[in-house]
């Protein structure tokens, strides 16, 4: 009605985008972009004191295309290991060409069914590997199983589900990829090198992590899951 349009068209001028009062493309994504960050923050705690195994903290950025360095803490938050690990999505809607190593884009949102990986304290578990070697590597994965808080909490299992930290084979007739080049998007999974992705399996082990057999799925997730997560957006 009238007092939605106005609204709008105020909502446009102070944001610099032509006052028109109309809802369009534009205008959702500038509401989108200043009023989906959740905000929620890593307060440093140790996985121990909420009773999981390890920690990893992702780091991200708005504009999904920079890559950002993970950690990897035991229990009593000790570093194990950082790896470069990359959390952007589709580019646009429908099917993505594969591998897609963008153009610098911001990636979709994250409420989008394959955007950008979502940001919030979550649960993780290590799953034997993914049947297809080249889209995700040849070692085991680990699933974002449920949301804690923040946008996960809302999204994950129901509305997103399938997260994953893994790697894949990069390389086609035109790229020779290799670890000095950005790592292609994903569909929402968070990407890391190969090397890191089996050093972070291997790590895991090690802390007394076991390899669970694979359900595909966080939803009706069969296992306690061993690990937590913090996905924070840092701009």
């Amino acid at each position: 009605g009238s007092v939605s349009a106005a609204a709008t068209a105020v909502f446009q001028s102070s944001q610099l985008i032509t006052s028109t009062g109309v809802l369009d493309e534009v205008t959702a994504q500038k509401l989108l972009d200043l009023h989906s960050a959740d905000n929620y923050k890593d307060s440093g705690f140790s996985a121990a004191s909420m009773g999981y195994l390890y920690k990893i903290h992702i780091p991200v950025h708005k504009n999904r295309s920079i890559e950002t360095f993970a950690t990897l803490y035991d229990k009593d938050n000790n570093i194990v290991m950082v790896f470069k690990s990359r959390q952007h999505g589709h580019r646009a809607q429908g099917d993505s060409k594969w591998p897609d190593f963008g153009n610098g884009d911001i990636g979709l949102i994250e409420f989008a069914s394959n955007g950008n990986t979502v940001t919030g304290l979550v649960e993780m578990d290590l799953n034997s590997p993914e049947p297809n070697p080249a889209l995700y590597g040849p070692w085991p994965v680990n699933r974002v199983v449920r949301g804690l808080d923040g946008n996960a909490k809302l999204l994950l299992p129901n509305i997103r589900d399938g997260i994953l930290i893994h790697t894949g084979n990069w390389t086609t007739d035109t790229v020779d990829w290799n670890p000095t080049m950005d790592m292609a998007n994903s569909a929402g999974c968070v990407h890391a090198h190969p090397a890191q992705v089996e050093r972070l399996f291997s790590s895991l082990v090690k802390l007394g992590v076991e390899v669970r057999p694979n359900p595909f799925s966080g939803r009706n997730y069969p296992y306690v899951p061993q690990g937590v997560g913090v996905i924070e957006l840092i701009d």
